[in-house]
C-alpha cells in the first residue's frame, strides 16, 4: 500500500516588500533591495552612540524592515505579521479547516519587541530604586514606563507578553479554534525547517488535519551589535551569496507560514497542491572547531539523511536552495557540502538572501515557499546579485544560474527532479528538506519514515539542583513528597566547571550563561559510565538526539540586552528620572560583562544543547521546545516524535529553571520566592534498543500532542517552571504510583506507565 504523503497547499509571507507568495517569487529574483535604516527606532545617531559607548563598536544599523503598521497595536509586531501570514494561508486553503495545529519557529533571541519591553521593565524598576523613597514604587515605575512607551510602543508592555508562545497564542485568536495546539521550536536558523518536519509528523500521526508551519523574527539593534562582534555583517550592505565578492550578510525580519495537509485530504478538498514533502534530514555537527563555525560533516550528514528517507540518488536532486549567508566560510562550507552530499549530480544552487535578507527564524520557511513555487512553475529562479563563482567552487559539481532555468526531467536522466532546501545555525544544527512535484511518477515517496512503535521507555534520569545532592538523595526526598533539594538557588556567581566536567575551555565557559554550563554538567551526569559499562550513548553517538525546555529568559540575555539598549531607550526620560536611569545603568555595567564574540552564543538556550552535542560528538537533532510554563512535557513529546519513527535511537531530554528568576516569575504572575532553580534530565529509547543495550526500564512513556484538562500538571511548590512536568513524571516513578497522566492547558499529554513484565 502506498505511504501516506504530506503536501504543501498554501503559504503566507510578510517580509520586507512582500505581502504574499507572488511578491516573494518576484522580489527574491528582481528586488528591489529592502535594506535601509529602520523607521521604528527613535534616533539612529542615539542608538549608534549607545552602542559605541557600551561596546566599543559602531555597528551598521541597515537591515530589511517590515514597514507596515502592526495590526494589533504598533508594538505587537510579530503577532501581527503572523496573523497576516495566517490569513493568507487560510485564504488559499479549500475546505473547512478542522483540527489545525501551529508549529512555529520563534525565539527570545530574535525579538525586537521583547528586547525593548525587557529593557523598559528593567529601567522602570531600576530607576525607581535610585529615586527618593516613594510610598508607591509601582506608580513610579509605571510613570517611567509611560515615558518610555511614548518613544517606542513596544516599551508599553511587559516583556512576558512577547515571549514566543504567548505571541503565537495571541496571533491565532479569532482565526483558529481556541484549543489549537501550538508547538514553538527554537534551534535558530534551521528552526522553521524543523517546524515543517514537526507538522509532517503530526499529520501522519493523525494528531492534526491541517498544519500551519513556519517562523517569525523581528530584528533590531541588539543583533546588529552581536553579529558585528562576530564579524558576519556585510560592510558593503549587500548580500552576494555564493559569489567571489561575498563579504557578509544583512538581516531582515518577518513571518512565513506554509499550509500542510495529507495529500489524500488535499485532493478531496480540491486544493492546489504546490509540492509534496519528500523527506527531512536533521543533524548536529558534533565535534567541530567552534560551536558557531559551520561543519561540512554535519551538513552532509543532514542532506544524506533526507535523501535516505526515499533512497533518492544524489543525481536526482536538481536544485538546492541553500542557506547562502554570503560569509566566506559559510558559503564555502555549504557549496562543498552540497557537492559531497549529491554524488552523481550537478545541482543548481541558489539562495534568496541577496534580495530578501536573512529573515532569521523564518528563513527556512521562506526558502520552502520559494522552492514550492519553483516546482509549481517548473522553474529554477536566477541567482540575483551574483557575478563570479569563487575560485574554490570552480571545480565543484554545482552550478549557479544567472538566468531562470527550466526544472525538467531531462536534468535527472528522465526521473522526476527533487528540490532540496537547506539551513544551518549557531550551535552546529543543520536541516535539509526535500520536495517533489505532485505530478511526479514517484508514487512511493514517503514524507517521513514509518513509525516503528507507539511506546517508549525511560531508562535513566538525573538532576542537578542547588547544593548538588546525589540522585539517590533527590529520589528519596521526592518520594516523600518534598522538593528534590533543600536549597532553591544556585550560588552566584555560578562556578565555572573544571574542564574535565564540561570539556569546555574555562576561558570560553566564563562567557557562557549559567544555564548552558548547568545543562552540560547535567547531561554528563545523565550519561556517566556505570560499572562495567561505558557512557550511556557509547556506540549510539550517530543517532542520539538532544531536546530541551526552558521557560523565559537567560541571565545573559537580560544583562546583555540592558547593556546594549539601556542608554538609547533611556534617552526619552528627562530630569530626575533620567538621572536615576543613568545611575542604574552605570551600576549595571559595573557588574556585567561587555559584549564580545560569545555574547550571542553564550545567551541562547538552544546553544546549551549544542554544547552537549559538540563536546560529546553526538549527531542527532537538537531542539528547544516551548509551550509556555509546561515546556518540559513538550520536550518529551518532541523527542518521542523522532524516536518513534527511528530517526534516532536515544533521546536525551532536559528541562531547567535558572537565571533571572525575578523576570521569569513576573511574567507568570508569581513572586521569585515561588520559583526554584534546578535542572532535570531523562533518557528515552525504543523498547528494543533498551533490551539490546541491557538498560533497566524505569517506566514506559506515551505522548500525544493535545492537552488533557483532567490530567495533573506536575507542578509543585516551589515551581521549577519548565521542569515541573519532569518533577511530576519522576515523582510518580519514585513513589511507584503508576500509571499517571500529565498535561497542561497548552498540552502535550504524557502518560507514564509501569515497566512491562519483560523489561
Amino acid at each position: 500500500m502506498p505511504a501516506e504523503q504530506v503536501c504543501l497547499v498554501g503559504a503566507g509571507v510578510v517580509i520586507p516588500g512582500c505581502e504574499g507568495i507572488e511578491d516573494l517569487w518576484q522580489r527574491a529574483q528582481d528586488g528591489p533591495l529592502p535594506f535601509g535604516r529602520p523607521d521604528r527606532f527613535r534616533g539612529h545617531e542615539a542608538l549608534v552612540a549607545a552602542a559605541e559607548d557600551e561596546t566599543g563598536r559602531v555597528p551598521d544599523l541597515r537591515f530589511g524592515e517590515v514597514r507596515e503598521a502592526a495590526e494589533q497595536g504598533a508594538g505587537d509586531l510579530q503577532a501581527s505579521w503572523l496573523r497576516r501570514a495566517l490569513r493568507q494561508c487560510l485564504a488559499g486553503t479549500s475546505g473547512k479547516v478542522t483540527r489545525p495545529g501551529l508549529f512555529l519557529a520563534a525565539s527570545t533571541d530574535t525579538s525586537y519587541e521583547l528586547d525593548t519591553a525587557l529593557t523598559a521593565d528593567m529601567l522602570a524598576a531600576g530607576a525607581a530604586r535610585h529615586l527618593p523613597a516613594d510610598p508607591d514604587d509601582a506608580r513610579v515605575g509605571e510613570r517611567i514606563r509611560h515615558q518610555l512607551a511614548q518613544a517606542d510602543p513596544c516599551a508599553g508592555s511587559r516583556h512576558g507578553e512577547f515571549l514566543p508562545y504567548a505571541q503565537a497564542r495571541r496571533a491565532i485568536e479569532g482565526l483558529l479554534p481556541q484549543d489549537t495546539p501550538i508547538l514553538v521550536v527554537d534551534n535558530i536558523c534551521p528552526s522553521s525547517l524543523y517546524s515543517v518536519d514537526l507538522g509532517v509528523r503530526h499529520l501522519l500521526d493523525g494528531a492534526v488535519d491541517v498544519a500551519f508551519c513556519g517562523g517569525v523574527s523581528s530584528h533590531g539593534p541588539l543583533r546588529q551589535i552581536y553579529f558585528s562582534e562576530m564579524g558576519t555583517l556585510s560592510p558593503s550592505g549587500e548580500v552576494r551569496a555564493f559569489d567571489s565578492a561575498a563579504d557578509g550578510t544583512v538581516f531582515s525580519e518577518g513571518a512565513a507560514l506554509v499550509t500542510l495537509k495529507r495529500l489524500s485530504d488535499a485532493l478531496r478538498d480540491h486544493d492546489t497542491v504546490l509540492a509534496v514533502l519528500a523527506g527531512f534530514g536533521a543533524a548536529s555537527d558534533g565535534k567541530s572547531k567552534a560551536i558557531f563555525a559551520p561543519s561540512q560533516e554535519g551538513q552532509v550528514r543532514a542532506m544524506i539523511r533526507a535523501r535516505s528517507v526515499n533512497d533518492v540518488p544524489g543525481g536526482q536532486v536538481a536544485w538546492v536552495l541553500g542557506h547562502g549567508t554570503a560569509t566566506h566560510v559559510g558559503d564555502a562550507t555549504e557549496l562543498r557540502s552540497i557537492a559531497a552530499a549529491h554524488p552523481g549530480g550537478t545541482p543548481w544552487v541558489t539562495g534568496n538572501k541577496p534580495m530578501l535578507g536573512h529573515t532569521g527564524m523564518a528563513c527556512g520557511a521562506v526558502s520552502i515557499i520559494q522552492a514550492a513555487l519553483g516546482l509549481h512553475r517548473s522553474t529554477i529562479p536566477r541567482q540575483p546579485n551574483h557575478t563570479t563563482v569563487p575560485d574554490y567552487a570552480r571545480s565543484l559539481p554545482v552550478r549557479i544560474p544567472s538566468a531562470p532555468v527550466g526544472l525538467e526531467k531531462s536534468m535527472t536522466d528522465g526521473q522526476a527532479p527533487f528540490v532540496g532546501v537547506f539551513a544551518c545555525g549557531l550551535g552546529g544544527i543543520n536541516g535539509y528538506q526535500l520536495l517533489i512535484s505532485p505530478d511526479a511518477d514517484e508514487h512511493e515517496v514517503r514524507s517521513s519514515p514509518p513509525p516503528l512503535c507507539d511506546e517508549l521507555v525511560l531508562v535513566r534520569w538525573s538532576a542537578l539542583l542547588p547544593g548538588r545532592p546525589d540522585d539517590d538523595v533527590v529520589a528519596a526526598r521526592m518520594s516523600r513528597g518534598e522538593a528534590g533539594a533543600e536549597a532553591f538557588r544556585f550560588e552566584r556567581p555560578y562556578p565555572v566547571p573544571p574542564f574535565e566536567k564540561s570539556l569546555i575551555p574555562p576561558k570560553v565557559a566564563a562567557q557562557l550563561d549559567m544555564s548552558q554550563l548547568l545543562v552540560v554538567e547535567l547531561v554528563n551526569r545523565l550519561g556517566a559510565a556505570e560499572p562495567g559499562r561505558g557512557l550511556l550513548w557509547d556506540g549510539l553517538e550517530e543517532r542520539t538526539g538532544i531536546f530541551g525546555a526552558h521557560y523565559g529568559l537567560t541571565q545573559s540575555a537580560v544583562d546583555s540586552t540592558l547593556r546594549c539598549l539601556g542608554s538609547g531607550i533611556a534617552r526619552s526620560l528627562d530630569g530626575a528620572d533620567a538621572r536615576a536611569a543613568a545611575a542604574y545603568l552605570r551600576e549595571h555595567r559595573s557588574r556585567t560583562n561587555p559584549i564580545g564574540p560569545y555574547s550571542l552564543v553564550g545567551r541562547m538556550s538552544s546553544t546549551a544543547l549544542g554544547w552537549v552535542a559538540n563536546r560529546r560528538d553526538l549527531h542527532g537533532p537538537t531542539m528547544m521546545v516551548d509551550t509556555g510554563p509546561a515546556s518540559g512535557l513538550a520536550a518529551l513529546h518532541a523527542a518521542s516524535c523522532y524516536l518513534r519513527r527511528g530517526d534516532i535511537d536515544l533521546a536525551l531530554v532536559a528541562a531547567w529553571s535558572a537565571g533571572p528568576l525575578e523576570q521569569n516569575a513576573q511574567s507568570l504572575g508569581l513572586s521569585p520566592q515561588e520559583v526554584a532553580e534546578g535542572a532535570y534530565a531523562v533518557a528515552l529509547a525504543r523498547p528494543e534498543t533498551a533490551r539490546a543495550r541491557g538498560w533497566q526500564v524505569l517506566a514506559r512513556v506515551r505522548t500525544e500532542l493535545r492537552a488533557d484538562p483532567q490530567a495533573a500538571d506536575g507542578r509543585g511548590e516551589p515551581s521549577y517552571l519548565a521542569g515541573d512536568g519532569f518533577v511530576g513524571v519522576l515523582r510518580s516513578i519514585f513513589e511507584g504510583k503508576l500509571p499517571q497522566r500529565f498535561s497542561s492547558t497548552a498540552g502535550p499529554t504524557v502518560d507514564v506507565l509501569p515497566p512491562s513484565r519483560g523489561d
